[in-house]
């Protein structure tokens, strides 16, 4: 064979080859461009439901184009894995399960909370009336926090009430004290009554609810 012949045989073998060359490149060049959008998605926290279809077709394209065709070193490296493989066949992101938390309102639960609320604003009287008795204030200018104090704050919680029946009633009316065994305000009316004029100087202790009015427990003070 001639030196002739042989380079044109040379030339139709680059010329046969060179297609493939091409094509292998291009290939290579999409499964980069997959692979950098892949990685790209799966770095993504909270995915939307667009961008999860795109990371699984993206994944499912380049095991079938670029981790199949471009190992065909895989039959020689029995228990190798490629890092183009382990890319193509991260899972996608799963989102963190959202969690609720039922709130059971019953009526005691209701009670403390508001009971925890007056608790604090009694403290912060409390503490006011303790300011102002440091600051040398007098007894009139402290009178009326300590009677808004005495009155809201020395039996908070009156949630719970228990029966009580005549003779002990009578028996605590007749030493000066309410039914419940409470000190009567200084117009001789209990918890939940008006001190009310009936009139041609007649006064009663009127409940604020409605109902029979009642004589002052006391000669009443304030009249």
């Amino acid at each position: 064979m001639n030196n002739t012949m042989k380079k044109i045989i040379a030339l139709l073998a680059v010329a046969v080859c060179a297609p493939a060359v091409a094509a292998d490149v291009s290939d290579r060049a999409d499964c980069a461009t997959m692979q950098s959008r892949i990685s790209e998605l799966a770095a993504i926290e909270a995915p939307t439901d667009a961008q999860t279809a795109e990371l699984t077709t993206l994944q499912s394209q380049y095991r079938s184009k670029c981790s199949i065709s471009a190992s065909g070193r895989r039959t020689n490296t029995a228990g190798r894995v490629s890092t183009a493989s382990v890319v193509a066949t991260a899972a996608a992101p799963v989102a963190a399960p959202v969690t609720t938390q039922t709130v059971v309102v019953t009526s005691q639960s209701v009670l403390n909370e508001y009971l925890a609320d007056r608790q604090s604003l009694c403290d912060e009287l409390k503490s006011d009336i303790d300011t102002f008795v440091s600051n040398g204030a007098s007894d009139a200018e402290i009178e009326p926090l300590q009677n808004q104090y005495d009155a809201d704050c020395n039996d908070l919680d009156k949630s719970k009430k228990t029966a009580v029946d005549a003779e002990t009633a009578a028996a605590r009316v007749a030493s000066g004290l309410c039914t419940d065994g409470s000190k009567p305000n200084k117009f001789g009316c209990c918890d939940g009554e008006t001190f009310t004029d009936m009139g041609n100087l007649v006064f009663a202790c009127c409940p604020e609810d409605g109902g029979e009015c009642y004589p002052p427990i006391n000669s009443g003070d304030a009249i």
